[in-house]
């Protein structure tokens, strides 16, 4: 194992996992991996990779460097909209799902898939 990711990594991914209420199979689902791959990164077996960890931070909305060892900065979990009322752990199943995959688009994914909601939701009235 490398001495880049170790597991304080692992413990920080699970730290943040839990806190979010999700399960290992959602975020292995939102990453494209299978479920015991993701299980290896919280354990400590296997290290993602910067790519990985970046889409984590992101899912997580943490600075990519708080999943890192020996980052002295507090875990502190967010969500993207401060203003939100219910913070993702007490959003549904399908909610969550769209969430996780939201937040690993790239800015121009977000701002499409938002033009497409709001044609969509426009269209109603």
């Amino acid at each position: 194992m490398s001495k880049f990711i170790n597991n304080e990594t692992g413990n920080k991914l699970r730290f943040c996992r839990k806190n979010c209420g999700l399960s290992q199979q959602q975020i292995a689902d939102s990453l494209g991996i299978d479920r015991t791959t993701y299980t290896y990164y919280e354990s400590g077996r296997s290290e993602p990779n910067l790519t990985t960890l970046v889409k984590l931070a992101q899912i997580f909305c943490v600075d990519v460097n708080t999943l890192l060892p020996n980052d002295n900065t507090d875990l502190v979990l967010r969500d993207t909209d401060s203003n939100s009322p219910n913070p993702i752990y007490s959003l549904t199943k399908e909610e969550q799902k769209l969430l996780l995959i939201f937040r690993t688009l790239s800015k121009d994914e977000k701002a499409e898939v938002l033009d497409k909601i709001t044609n969509i939701s426009d269209s109603k009235d």
